[in-house]
Parts: structure tokens; sequence; C-alpha cells
């Protein structure tokens, strides 16, 4: 079976299988009845008292530790330094509170990629891209209760081996470690994600992920957004010699939208320049994300 066919044959699969994790785990795990409206953030933080429904939504949709159901979909194109070379990183993530009680809270977050590489078997494909599904990442995030302005979470990490290419392999079967900080200074939302995963063949990278974002929440222009989200990785593996950084330098700007539902749809676009990368690595990426919020 070539790789579009199972390409086609899995993603349906996982897209079904994503947004009933998200919309059937809380409703099965969490012991409170689950709120019409938006949850709001907590009163104890001065800088969210004053934020309307379009603000909270933004501001949950930014912080990795807050309290929600959803699905997001992250998603990269990059290009350069060749046409060859343009390669396609497309992530179902589904997140579920599974549990919230007045001293902590537990988030279960999966991460869910299909990429598309340069095919090393072109010539006899005829297909430039090789598109598959990598390696499934599991992350749960534990979060005490009571925390003021800024929010620290951690927990445990997984990968399942759920490749379907060899060539787009990832940690296949591993594990680590994820940790991360949060919090708001009026307009301003800002933090920072930091994992580690070991994995088969000697898979080991660091990853940080740099959240900053400024909110435009004046009456006429609200849940308009900009800053910076993307992730900076440090690739333990490599040979002597390689570059071990990719380090993307741009910017995200995007809008949150309440719908009449009562649900939060956040739509971003970015642009980054690869400062640092692989040998061979991508010049530029474009990103976009759609970030729903049940």
């Amino acid at each position: 079976m070539g790789a579009e066919t199972k390409l086609r044959t899995v993603l349906p699969m996982v897209l079904k299988a994503s947004v009933s994790l998200a919309v059937t785990l809380p409703c099965c795990l969490v012991a409170q009845e689950q709120p019409e409206e938006l949850e709001s953030l907590p009163a104890d933080n001065a800088d969210a008292i004053d934020c309307d429904e379009e603000c909270q939504a933004t501001r949950q949709t930014q912080d990795p530790s807050a309290a929600v159901n959803g699905v997001f979909l992250s998603n990269s194109i990059g290009f350069g330094p060749t046409g060859d070379n343009t390669l396609y990183d497309f992530q179902v993530q589904p997140v579920a509170t599974v549990l919230q009680s007045s001293r902590e809270t537990i988030i279960m977050r999966g991460v869910i990629p299909v990429l598309g590489v340069p095919n090393p078997n072109a010539a006899i494909s005829g297909n430039a891209t090789a598109f598959g599904l990598s390696d499934t990442v599991v992350q749960a995030f534990y979060v005490p209760a009571d925390q003021k302005r800024v929010t620290l979470f951690a927990g445990p990490q997984v990968s399942l081996a759920t490749h379907t290419e060899d060539v787009t392999q990832g940690a296949g079967w591993g594990g680590g470690v994820v940790a991360g900080a949060f919090g708001f200074a009026g307009p301003v939302s800002y933090g920072a994600l930091v994992n580690h995963l070991w994995g088969q063949d000697d898979f080991s990278t660091t990853t940080v992920q740099p959240i900053v974002f400024y909110n435009l929440e004046s009456p006429g222009i609200g849940a308009w957004f900009f800053g910076y989200n993307n992730s900076i990785t440090y690739d333990w593996s490599v040979e002597d010699g390689a570059e071990e950084w990719e380090i993307p330098v741009g910017l995200t700007v995007g809008k949150t939208f309440v719908l009449p539902s009562k649900q939060a749809l956040a739509l971003n676009v970015g642009g980054y320049s690869l400062v640092e990368t692989s040998d061979g690595g991508n010049d530029w990426e474009l990103t976009f994300s759609a970030n729903l919020l049940f």
C-alpha cells in the first residue's frame, strides 16, 4: 500500500478519534457539571477580572494550563533552500480536562502528527513527497490550584510508535517529561513549555516553546492578538559537526471568535525565518492554526 493510500485511510480515523476523545473523555471523568458558557479565568488573577467573553476565550486558547476541552489543529510548511525540500507538519491536538477540583487540575493533550517529507524513492514512486502518520505523543499536565499570576505545571509524556512510513518516524516508542509556566500581565500573555523526549534509535530531543502574545482588548478590535508562538529544538543525537539547533524567529497574528453556541474558535497565521536549522533544512516556514474550544 502506497504512502498516499495509507494517509487517506489513516487520517480520517485519526481525526475522528481525536474529536471523540476531546468530546467524550471529559464527560466521563470530570466530576462537576460543565458550564454552558466559557469558564471564567481565576478571580484571583487581577489582570483577568475585566476580561470580557472574547478576551477570556482568547486567553484560554493561548494558555496550555487552562482547564478546557477542545481540538487544536497546529500546522506548518517549511520552504527552501530548494523546491525539493518542502516539509509539511500537520498536527491534531485533542485536549481534555480529565480532573478538576479545588486542589488540582489534570489535563491530557495528544499530539498526532501527519508529515510530508522528501521522498527518498521519488524516482520509483513518482511522488516527490512522502506523506504519512508520524509517532503520537500523549502528555499529562498536573496543575496545582490556587496559583496567582503565574501558573506552574508539569507531567510525563509518552511516545507511541504510530508512524506509517520509515521516513516519517519520530521517537517511536519512548517517553519523557514536560513542564511549563504561564501568566498574564495586562494585555500580555506569556509563558513557555519545555519538554524532553527519549525514544528508539537514540532519539533524544529537547524542545522549548516560548509563548508571548499581545492581546488587543479595546472595543471594536477585541480578540485580535499578535506575538511569538513556535518551537526551538535541540537534537542531542546528531553526529559531531552537524547542526543540533533549530531556531525560528518571526511573528504570529490571529483572532478569536465566540460562536453563537458559546464555543470559541481561534485562527492564526505566522511566518518564521529559521536562523538556525539542520544541515539542508528549510530557510523559513509558514504556520497556521485553528483551535476550537467546546
